[in-house]
């Protein structure tokens, strides 16, 4: 049984709201940043960097004092009705359409004693140290500007809902520079979201996409304040999501690219793999077409690896175990300078470029995870090795605000 509901949540303007809305900020570089920060007085990149100067970004310092101008720039931005707080709680259906791809699902607050109580189900290690830091963020600002993404399964009461205001007229419709499409609907009808409620009470168990430290921050928190508060309705009490069947998830596999081959020389590198893989070389910008087999491309050659001894264990496993490790001396991915690793939709192409500009010797092309090997992992409570899956939707911070108190 899943619990969520409705909220009234903070938006922006519906003639600022294309301007308002923007990707995560780790998604753009310094200059870019910088040249949004510097074009755009509108962005939601204002409030994230409150500190943000021409010579300096991303300055560090007191954390606790940088998130209170955080919280600052955010009410500035509220005062000058730049985001505006809705009057009544509601449910919001938002649909994105990247590549005639449509991505459609409900954002609500979904109660943070289905996390604790593994109703919530997660499939991924958190790091304390980014617990903690997005933990003071969310104390000190109150608010919550990127939903978690879940998985659900399939809810024929949904699906009417959805048909029910797609035909209608979207509070927001815009799309954006990367050619993706956003639409939001707002519903406040109250017997349309006992539908919903109970849809998801129906529902045993959702499954986490994308957001595992944002879902365990929000736990933190709620830790942190229960003792103070005490109803149970209290805003920190859940956690802001977007909820998607399922089926209309895309999930990507997660490349690697490696710096060096550890001393080794192609030939002596090539030899140490056929210990695991059988080697075969393959067309231009080779791609992956089973699980147990890997792409690979060194010294302007794609290749294809396969696996001499089946496995049931995730291909970013296998490929740590076999080769990253023991060839390698990989032993950390999260913290060896020597890894890199690319999203599945920059393509072979983007393994090729990385290597023949010399930024990597070598590159991996995985196979990716199938949803089902995701929800097996989660049920059996164990977790993938980090950076095994590439999601979308991605989704614009800002776009749906969630005020913590």
């Amino acid at each position: 049984m899943i619990t969520v509901k409705p909220f009234k949540a903070v938006r922006p303007a519906r003639d600022k709201v294309h301007l308002v809305a923007s990707r995560s900020y780790v998604s753009y570089n310094t200059a870019q940043l910088r040249n949004k920060l510097n074009e755009n007085p509108y962005s939601f990149l204002h409030i994230i960097h409150p500190d943000y100067s021409v010579k300096k970004i991303h300055k560090t310092g007191n954390l606790t004092e940088r998130f209170s101008l955080v919280r600052k720039r955010y009410e500035e931005f509220i005062s000058k009705e730049i985001l505006v707080r809705d009057n009544e709680p509601a449910f919001y259906i938002y649909r994105q359409t990247k590549n005639g791809h449509p991505f459609i699902g409900i954002i609500a607050a979904v109660a943070i004693n289905d996390y604790l109580e593994g109703r919530i189900k997660v499939h991924e290690h958190t790091l304390a140290k980014r617990e903690e830091t997005f933990t003071n963020y969310l104390s000190t600002t109150n608010i919550n500007a990127e939903p978690v993404l879940l998985m659900s399964q399939r809810s024929l009461a949904l699906e009417k809902i959805y048909a029910k205001y797609l035909e209608q007229r979207p509070e927001y419709d815009f799309s954006t520079t990367n050619t993706v499409r956003h639409q939001l609907w707002v519903i406040h009808d109250q017997e349309d979201g006992k539908i919903i409620e109970q849809a998801y009470l129906a529902m045993p168990a959702l499954y986490i996409a994308d957001g595992h430290h944002r879902s365990a921050s929000s736990a933190k928190l709620h830790e942190q304040r229960k003792t103070r508060y005490g109803s149970g309705l209290e805003p920190h009490n859940y956690c802001l999501a977007y909820i998607m069947d399922e089926s209309t998830v895309r999930i990507y596999e997660f490349n690697r690219l490696v710096k060096d081959l550890n001393g080794l020389s192609n030939e002596d590198f090539l030899s140490k793999l056929e210990a695991t893989f059988y080697i075969n070389e393959a067309p231009a910008l080779y791609r992956s077409g089973q699980k147990g087999e890997f792409s690979m491309y060194l010294n302007k050659q794609w290749y294809a690896l396969n696996l001499k001894h089946s496995t049931n264990k995730l291909d970013s496993q296998v490929l740590s175990d076999s080769v990253l490790a023991p060839i390698f001396n990989i032993l950390d991915l999260r913290k060896d300078k020597r890894i890199a690793f690319m999203e599945g939709p920059r393509g072979m192409e983007g393994l090729k470029n990385a290597v023949d500009k010399k930024q990597f010797q070598v590159a991996f092309g995985l196979y990716p995870v199938h949803i089902s090997e995701l929800k097996s992992i989660a049920d059996m409570g164990e977790n993938m090795p980090p950076k095994s899956t590439w999601v979308e939707p991605k989704l614009r911070s800002g776009l749906v605000i969630y005020e913590l108190s």
